[in-house]
């Protein structure tokens, strides 16, 4: 007996219909969505199917009310601070919104000379490659590869990055306290590839993230190089009057 092929409910496919109009631009951080009444005579669908639908952006994280209004697109901005040497997910959490990951791929690899440059090392050594997709309130915001010294770290791949922070698993299981982390930001545009991952169009305007980070001996435990969405990510940092004039 042949098996239908699953067909979602009206309301999920209008709600995903939304949603790529939303990481594709063409509905805007802060925009009115289309009313109830809208969505129905678009999509010839009854209006109570139009408000499941809407409703289901709201829980997401997609979209929110404004009563006697309408509903509004949200998507989240987020604030990387520099002052502060602390894991992606602990810096979402502290602004009220809520972490995920989807892990892309994991391995162990022979570097090359880019990522020898960041982990301090020879080309051709081996370290623990994870990219992962990072997520605020359901909504992609950054693409993460991250690298870490075989030597210092194993059996790493053991662990779930998808639930685990990498940052305390560095900290608290294998007890390198980290010290301090040099970083570096350039502009960049994604490609086809990295823009799937991401769910937004290709060549979406993007800052590239380099970051090294030292433990308590001065080893470099960690590299990573992150592509944040543009128009979802803001840096913060400080500064102070030096000693000079």
């Amino acid at each position: 007996m042949t098996k239908k092929p699953y067909i979602p409910p009206l309301y999920i496919q209008i709600k995903d219909i939304l949603i790529e109009k939303i990481n594709s631009g063409e509905l805007e951080s802060g925009s009115q969505l289309p009313s109830e009444r809208e969505i129905s005579e678009t999509y010839q669908i009854s209006r109570m199917t139009a408000r499941s639908a809407l409703t289901q952006l709201v829980d997401l994280g997609y979209a929110y009310r404004v009563k006697g209004k309408g509903t509004f697109v949200r998507i989240p901005n987020f604030e990387r601070d520099f002052v502060k040497l602390s894991g992606f997910s602990q810096m979402l959490i502290s602004r009220g919104i809520k972490p995920s990951n989807r892990v892309v791929k994991t391995g162990i690899i022979e570097v090359d000379k880019k990522i020898a440059s960041l982990l301090e090392t020879t080309i051709g050594a081996k370290a623990y490659e994870i990219v992962r997709v990072r997520y605020g309130d359901n909504i992609p915001l950054a693409l993460e590869y991250s690298y870490l010294p075989v030597s210092l770290f194993d059996d790493l791949l053991q662990y779930d990055f998808e639930k685990d922070s990498l940052y305390e698993i560095i900290e608290n299981i294998y007890n390198h306290k980290l010290k301090f982390s040099k970083q570096w930001i350039k502009i960049t545009t994604l490609d086809e590839n990295e823009a799937k991952m991401l769910d937004v169009a290709e060549n979406t305007p993007a800052f590239l993230l380099e970051s090294i980070s030292y433990d308590m001996d001065d080893r470099v435990v960690e590299a990573t190089r992150s592509l944040n969405i543009g128009d979802r990510t803001t840096f913060y940092t400080e500064l102070w009057p030096g000693s000079g004039v």
